[in-house]
């Protein structure tokens, strides 16, 4: 009788712990960035010769790699949500392929590789969210090429959007998120196509 007692104190305990510990957290996802190729492709190079695309700097919360929202003005993120890269790593890997499929340049590197370049392309994140409440996500980039040999400014541009979500979950804000890239990319590069290089560089 005496270890009957034992065994259902212990179960007692058992069950008050579980109770008190709550639910178990919910496992860590991951999300990419997967523009897609670009439409517009170059059968000249519009930049003759080196391009380096740089990592896009990013400030306070938009760098983190989990992913961002917005409430009533306020930026948070989430606890288990997360970027496969810090956004601005992520947006330079992805825009280097773009911009390497679409001919763009004679060849796009990133500094890693160390070769000397006749371009640089350098960003910055601004806004990279979800808007909670609101069904949307709010992508901006600025987005700008100089000559590497002279520094002149080939371009300088900001690009805005917002895209609307089917709900408020997490994965369509992750998935509005990149057709909003896709979006900017897009727009970035006909920008260049349409820009005045004056004298390629030697």
């Amino acid at each position: 009788m005496k270890t009957m007692r034992i065994i259902i104190s212990a179960a007692f305990a058992a069950l008050f712990l579980a109770a008190c510990a709550g639910p178990a957290a919910p496992p860590d996802s991951f999300y990419r960035i997967e523009p897609g190729a670009p439409a517009q492709r170059f059968a000249k190079p519009a930049l003759p010769g080196v391009l380096e695309v740089n990592r896009l700097a990013a400030d306070g919360v938009v760098a983190e790699r989990a992913l961002a929202f917005a409430r009533d003005g306020a930026l948070a993120h989430y606890k288990y949500d997360f970027w496969s890269e810090p956004p601005g790593m992520l947006l330079q890997d992805r825009l280097a392929h773009y911009l390497a499929e679409s001919g763009l340049a004679d060849r796009v590197v990133t500094p890693e590789l160390r070769v000397l370049s006749d371009w640089v392309l350098r960003g910055k994140v601004r806004r990279f969210e979800q808007v909670a409440g609101a069904s949307q996500v709010a992508v901006e980039l600025e987005l700008a090429v100089v000559s590497a040999r002279d520094g002149r400014l080939v371009l300088l541009q900001t690009y805005e959007t917002r895209v609307a979500t089917p709900t408020e979950r997490v994965e369509d804000a992750a998935r509005a998120m990149e057709k909003g890239v896709a979006e900017i990319f897009a727009r970035f590069l006909a920008d260049l196509g349409r820009a005045d290089l004056g004298r390629a560089p030697k």
